[in-house]
């Protein structure tokens, strides 16, 4: 791995909300970490190649009813292209309202020749795809609208 490629993944985890990114390619191991800012929680490492959105990072949107639990909004941890399925002739990963569990992979992510897998952070009901397959997509886009694990 090249040192320019090196400079172009510590700059992608600078810009995106990742915690850390460990990638392992032509028998070369290079593992990023971000530091916390003072105060900050720390994150908890994720296995390779695998970005979990944690729930402080979901925006919750308002409800009417008093005990209902909100949506979520999941939104893009990082720059790169969208992928709903896991390689061109598969089925996508998962489909408006599909039931999802925590930890399940629900898209990946290509981010400089580099496939990242989307987990799901919660259960639930998947309401609404809010980006088309291979678009590109900034941090912080929205990309999936999750009702709660009840919801239908």
């Amino acid at each position: 791995m090249d040192l320019s490629k090196i400079e172009q993944l510590v700059d992608l985890v600078t810009r995106s909300s990742i915690a850390e990114l460990d990638l392992t390619q032509d028998g070369t191991r290079i593992r990023i970490l971000k530091r916390a800012s003072a105060g900050a929680p720390a994150v908890p490492a994720q296995p390779a190649n695998q970005i979990k959105v944690e729930a402080p990072t979901l925006d919750r949107q308002e409800s009417s009813a008093p005990e209902a639990t909100a949506d979520i909004v999941v939104p893009a941890p990082m720059h790169g292209v969208f992928y709903r399925a896991a390689a061109p002739e598969e089925p996508p990963l998962v489909e408006v309202g599909a039931r999802i569990e925590a930890g399940q992979k629900i898209c990946i992510i290509e981010a400089m020749k580099t496939f990242i897998d989307i987990a799901a952070e919660a259960p639930g009901v998947v309401l609404a795809i809010l980006a088309e397959d291979g678009d590109e997509i900034e941090a912080g886009q929205s990309l999936f609208r999750v009702g709660p694990a009840g919801s239908s």
